[in-house]
């Protein structure tokens, strides 16, 4: 792959559950990805990633399907990069339902695209990435380029009694739609409403209990058709998500971590001023739009706030470095884990933590992001659009003890990161400790 020069606004998260979410159950949560082309000429077939990031606790059959061994609410993404001058249009399948869809092409350059969902499971469930039927696919990968990648966790098991929750969500768009500058963005199909905090009549959701929150949302646009979305908690603008690729469709996606009370909302908007032309289908789930609550605050339960980790930060500045990433603006940052002077997140308690990154290259320049534990590669991140800013993402569940660090940093052939103002803030780095928890034979790198 050739030199990157990126432009990023970039945003960073994190979030700390207790083992008492899991019950009496042990931790489950996986992270793979492809360390090799795979090129598939008729599709339909499972991808089966070859290298464990990291695997605690889960099952896999012999295709690389997940299958649950503990009921519950899980959350699983999976991102995908196209070798170039090539397609990518990947789906996520709960058994033999669809629940996610991607795609990505850029003529003549690599392309990014990923989505995530928060599913309720039963015991012999599976789920799996797979190619989408009669379609010719290739995905890009190397040992030290990991771009492809799958990743799950049980959030809470059906055992637990949980005041006021679980509560989580999942909503898709299945039909074209053209959103008018400022708009919601109401996603009309539901697949998880646990907690019944999303309103599919507005597009809003209504935190039912106060808590540390967990958002995704993804989207594609119509053919050779721009959007720029916003997530919102109440009526305050947190960050966005712009995608545009001249002559096809567009990929791109944010997250966030938040703390909300009861009754706060958070909701997609599509840019003042700017219309959002967003392509759906019956069977093509891209536009999505999805939440969990990841810890609760039940007063007078002896809740201890100092238990919890979780920061959320992003970059409000163009950046152009190859050393560590410093996010400036801070959305959440509970135990002060993240550092704004060093870029470096450490973890104060011994765990399994979930984390996700989101990046958009500077007009007609590259991004190309790692992901490091302490100073072990894990994975990364590329886009590029001719003329146009680029759209990259990527996730990882990763096991850390005290002490261990989490960053980002921009590759050493250069990277260009796009930050305008507060309120351009697309590019992401999030996550949350899943259970603080002794070490379970984890695979990392």
């Amino acid at each position: 792959m050739s030199a990157l020069c990126i432009g990023i606004s970039t945003l960073v998260t994190i979030a700390v559950l207790g083992q008492s979410q899991l019950g009496n159950q042990d931790p489950t949560a996986f992270t793979k990805g492809l360390t090799l082309n795979l090129h598939s000429t008729i599709g339909g077939e499972k991808i089966s990633f070859n290298k464990r990031i990291t695997d605690i606790g889960a099952s896999f059959d012999s295709e690389g399907s997940f299958i649950c061994k503990t009921p519950g609410i899980y959350a699983f993404s999976f991102y995908g990069l196209t070798e170039q001058n090539s397609k990518l249009w990947l789906e996520m399948m709960k058994n033999d339902q669809l629940i996610a869809s991607i795609f990505a092409y850029t003529v003549a350059d690599y392309a990014d695209a990923g989505n995530a969902v928060i599913v309720h499971l039963n015991i012999g469930d599976k789920v799996y990435v797979k190619a989408h039927n009669n379609y010719v696919h290739t995905l890009y990968g190397r040992t030290n380029q990991i771009y492809n990648t799958f990743t799950g966790e049980l959030l809470f098991a059906d055992n637990l009694e949980l005041d006021g929750g679980p509560v989580g969500f999942s909503a898709v768009l299945t039909m074209n739609v053209t959103l008018s500058g400022g708009s919601v963005l109401n996603y009309n199909k539901v697949i998880t409403n646990i907690g019944s905090g999303y309103n599919s009549n507005t597009g809003t959701f209504t935190a039912p209990i106060e808590g540390t929150y967990l958002f995704h949302f993804h989207a594609l646009s119509y053919e050779s058709s721009e959007f720029w979305l916003e997530l919102f908690h109440d009526s305050h603008y947190v960050l966005g998500s712009y995608g545009y690729t001249g002559g096809y469709y567009a990929d791109a996606g944010n997250t966030a971590v938040l703390h909300l009370r009861k009754g706060d909302t958070v909701k997609i908007k599509s840019r003042p001023g700017r219309s959002a032309r967003l392509y759906g289908d019956d069977d093509e789930y891209y536009t999505t739009f999805c939440g969990v609550l990841l810890s609760s605050i039940i007063y007078g339960s002896g809740y201890d706030l100092q238990s919890e980790v979780a920061f959320s930060v992003g970059l409000s500045h163009n950046e152009h470095s190859t050393s560590k990433i410093v996010f400036n603006v801070v959305f959440l940052n509970q135990q002060n884990s993240y550092s704004t002077n060093t870029g470096i997140f450490t973890a104060p308690v011994a765990g399994i933590y979930a984390f996700h990154y989101h990046a958009l290259a500077q007009r007609a320049l590259s991004e190309w992001v790692e992901l490091y534990h302490n100073h072990v590669y894990i994975n990364s991140l590329y886009a590029h659009a001719v003329g146009g800013y680029g759209p990259g993402s990527n996730s990882a569940v990763l096991e850390l003890d005290v002490g261990d660090t989490v960053y980002l940093t921009m590759q050493n052939h250069g990277s260009y990161l796009y930050g305008d103002s507060d309120n351009n803030i697309y590019c992401t780095f999030s996550g949350y400790l899943l259970s603080p928890t002794a070490r379970h034979g984890a695979v990392i790198g």
